[in-house]
């Protein structure tokens, strides 16, 4: 049975049978996509199950992404490529061509290309990890998920950015070690600036000893006169915390704070406009 002997046998089926048959293809072509999602989630779930093995959960969390964006490129691809020879389409022949198209597809797909390598270098130098409190162009948060093309992180309004690994210039990571809770506050240039600090000296020991505010690895510490406002003088207090605890430790900080100045009778100043009048 040979090429010519197949051909003959097409023609004879009927339009009804190939109108069936495309039907058939269509149903199939989204199947396939169907499957390839079903595997893609499931392979997610194996992937972080898998990795939450791990002793030190930053790093598996952050393998675990990686692989698992890697893992649905791969399963899009081997589907799509099924999906093209199901319709008939020679894959060898696509291929052969890649040749001729490769500077064209090489110029269009450098983005594309630059944000895979710049993940790899993201993965290998551990500048950040799933988990980690960042801030990557100017937008801030927790890292959700690290790809081989982007990076998602979700900030403090709940909302997500997407940021290309390519586009990533400048890295802060805030979950190195530890954060430092910064607070400034004013009293009034009429306070013993020396009085004003033996009491906050006093009451963070308070705080750190009785163990007041959750999350502060040592004794707060008072850094000194940070600026000569209009309305008063400016102290500025700091504490190490621990990772991503500094933004509440700061909030719980002021509120010790203002109770012991309350007190204490240390005015806190608020803002005043000296009238000088002049006779002619």
């Amino acid at each position: 049975m040979g090429i010519s002997h197949w051909i003959a046998e097409a023609a004879d089926i009927p339009e009804l049978e190939h109108i069936i048959y495309f039907i058939l293809k269509i149903v199939m072509t989204f199947f396939s996509v169907f499957i390839a999602n079903f595997f893609v989630r499931i392979s997610k779930k194996v992937i972080y199950k898998g990795f939450s093995k791990f002793s030190i959960e930053r790093r598996s969390d952050t393998a675990a992404s990686l692989m698992a964006s890697m893992i649905k490129y791969i399963i899009y691809f081997i589907v799509f490529c099924n999906v093209l020879v199901m319709w008939g389409i020679n894959i060898t022949s696509i291929l052969a061509l890649g040749g001729a198209v490769s500077v064209a597809v090489g110029l269009g797909a450098q983005d594309i290309v630059k944000d895979m390598m710049a993940g790899l270098f993201i993965i290998t130098e551990n500048q950040f990890g799933v988990g980690d409190i960042v801030e990557l162009n100017g937008f801030s948060g927790t890292v959700e998920s690290i790809g081989i093309r982007t990076t998602r992180i979700r900030n403090a309004d709940g909302n997500v950015h997407i940021v290309p690994n390519g586009q990533i210039s400048i890295v802060t990571n805030m979950s190195k070690g530890f954060n430092r809770a910064i607070v400034d506050i004013a009293v009034a240039y009429d306070e013993n600036i020396d009085r004003v600090f033996g009491v906050l000296k006093d009451e963070f020991e308070i705080i750190f000893n009785s163990r007041l505010i959750e999350g502060i690895i040592d004794v707060p510490q008072v850094w000194g006169i940070h600026e000569l406002a209009e309305s008063g003088v400016v102290i500025r207090v700091a504490a190490d915390s621990e990772i991503g605890e500094n933004w509440r430790i700061e909030r719980e900080l002021r509120k010790f704070i203002l109770k012991r100045f309350d007190k204490e009778k240390i005015e806190i100043p608020f803002t005043q406009i000296v009238v000088h009048s002049k006779e002619d």
